[in-house]
């Protein structure tokens, strides 16, 4: 046997035995289980790009929660919080640490109400940052694998870094443990495993609150409708409420009620709009805490107590003047007074216009 067929020979074998050693490779199964200690621990360093926002809130591969009551402006917050990733801008007054791309799988809002709402908004960055379904034939049927199937294939080509869900009544069928489980299961099973998925945020509703209840800080979590299953499970759970319950409301409050792995941070409250959330100043939190204070005989801060000031539109006022009527009609605080008289974001504006430094009441 000459040299060449030799060499032929053992390449031959060093080939076969690499690929053996591949194929042997490829058989081991994922560990289910790993065993760290300490220091190994200690000098674990998380992939750079990992903590989207905040304080550790928002993290790939890690669920959080946006909750609130129908109607406070949940859908909204999702859109605001893509763009928060689109221009690495600040949510709600968290920041995000990179750019990231988002996706929203929902079942509120068809194809027109999604047009108006991104008529008012002015975001070129959104263009390549966000996909967002219209409402789905079945709705968010993550039991289907057909469904499933069809959602991976969208996923692995957008690869968002952050997917949100709403609302969480539309996928989870049931609000038994069991049935909540398996929807976490369904929806991680389309995402890739670890820190290459993305952060999973869900939409959710709170149940309907008793009569003059205000809970405040980590006792909201109490109020996620449905199983315990959905405050266990998310790392991170924000909760909106109105600022009140008056029907021309548009402020809302924001709370983060728990977030293992950070802080909390100090709830705020924001003007509510198409995409954009505005931070409101002098907001009288004692009102806010304690609705219960309220005398039942003061008259509600609406349009009816600015026709009365105003005299129904035939008389202008200087804004401290208007501020010390409505006070004295009303019976509510002066910061309350001043941030309803805000022609540009007071929950009057629409009856409200500036007139040569003058308020003037549109009936």
């Amino acid at each position: 046997m000459n040299d060449d067929t030799e060499k032929a020979k053992a390449r031959a074998q060093a080939e076969y035995k690499q690929t053996e050693a591949d194929l042997n490779r490829q058989e081991q199964p994922k560990p289910l289980i790993e065993f760290l200690n300490p220091s190994e621990l200690r000098a674990y360093e998380p992939p750079p790009g990992s903590v989207l926002m905040g304080d550790n809130h928002i993290v790939r591969d890690a669920v959080f929660v946006i909750a609130g009551p129908p109607g406070v402006g949940e859908s909204r917050a999702t859109i605001a919080l893509a763009q928060c990733g689109a221009l690495i801008g600040s949510w709600l007054g968290y920041p995000a640490h990179i750019y990231f791309k988002t996706l929203i799988i929902q079942n509120e809002n068809g194809r027109y109400r999604l047009k108006l709402e991104f008529s008012d908004i002015d975001c070129p960055e959104l263009e390549n940052s966000l996909l967002i379904t219209p409402p789905p034939p079945l709705g968010l049927c993550f039991d289907r694998k057909d469904f499933r199937e069809q959602l991976k294939a969208g996923v692995d080509s957008f690869q968002p870094h952050l997917c949100l869900i709403d609302p969480w009544n539309a996928a989870a069928r049931d609000d038994r443990q069991k049935d909540y489980l398996q929807t976490f299961n369904d929806i991680r099973s389309v995402f890739p495993p670890g820190l290459d998925g993305p952060a999973i945020g869900i939409v959710a509703h709170t149940r309907k609150p008793y009569p003059n209840e205000r809970a405040n800080g980590r006792a909201l979590l109490n109020l996620l409708a449905g199983s315990y299953v959905l405050g266990s499970i998310p790392r991170c759970v924000w909760v909106l409420q109105h600022a009140s319950d008056d029907v021309s409301e548009d402020r809302v409050v924001l709370t983060c009620c728990k977030n293992n792995d950070g802080q909390l941070g100090p709830r705020s409250p924001w003007v509510r709009s198409n995409g954009v959330f505005v931070p409101v100043k002098d907001f009288d939190w004692e009102d806010f805490d304690h609705p219960e204070r309220r005398d039942k005989d003061d008259k509600p801060i609406d349009e009816t107590a600015l026709a009365e000031i105003f005299e129904n539109g035939k008389k202008k006022m200087k804004r401290l003047d208007a501020v010390e009527a409505l006070l004295i009609l009303t019976g509510k605080k002066r910061s309350t007074c001043y941030n309803a008289l805000n022609e540009k974001s007071g929950r009057l504006k629409k009856w409200l216009r500036l007139d040569t430094g003058l308020l003037v009441f549109i009936p």
